[in-house]
């Protein structure tokens, strides 16, 4: 049963990584240049290229986690022979995986805008925006953590 819901979870992050990034493309090609990074449209390729770059990341998670083996409700790894504290596949993590994209579709458009506050030429810097974006989206849990982190740490929270 592992063995299916892994395969499902991978064949739907492939589905949905190519299509947002083709999406995202699709939408990038229309642009006007000089856009803002706050029109609806452009956020919507930006959110597009951060979905993809979120799909990759629970990809590569998934495909990781998958060839180490299989963690079972009970807790007990299959095979038995599976790395013992190595992260494995179980289906409590397979939902986190199909959210996952989500998160770097809401990340992505406020990465963007936070990084357009630390260059000098917002316009010319835009023009990378696909690039800018799906990091963004690839590395949105690792965004959260930190943020999460500072807080915790400036505020004692």
């Amino acid at each position: 049963m592992l063995d299916r819901l892994a395969h499902a979870t991978i064949a739907y992050l492939v589905l949905v990584g190519l299509g947002s990034f083709f999406g995202a493309c699709s939408l990038a090609s229309r642009l006007l240049p000089g856009f803002s990074s706050t029109d609806p449209f452009a956020i919507a390729t930006i959110a597009l290229f951060g979905f993809a770059g979120s799909s990759v990341a629970a990809l590569t998670s998934c495909l990781d986690r998958y060839s180490i083996g299989f963690e079972r409700e009970n807790g007990t790894p299959f095979p038995p022979t599976a790395k013992k504290d190595a992260g494995k596949f179980n289906r409590r993590f397979a939902r986190w995986l199909f959210i996952r994209p989500f998160l770097g579709a809401i990340i992505a458009p406020v990465f963007v805008w936070g990084l357009s506050h630390f260059v000098s030429t917002p316009q010319k810097w835009i023009e990378t925006i696909g690039f800018t974006a799906f990091m963004g989206g690839l590395l949105a849990k690792s965004v959260v953590d930190l943020i999460k982190s500072l807080f915790k740490n400036v505020f004692h929270t």
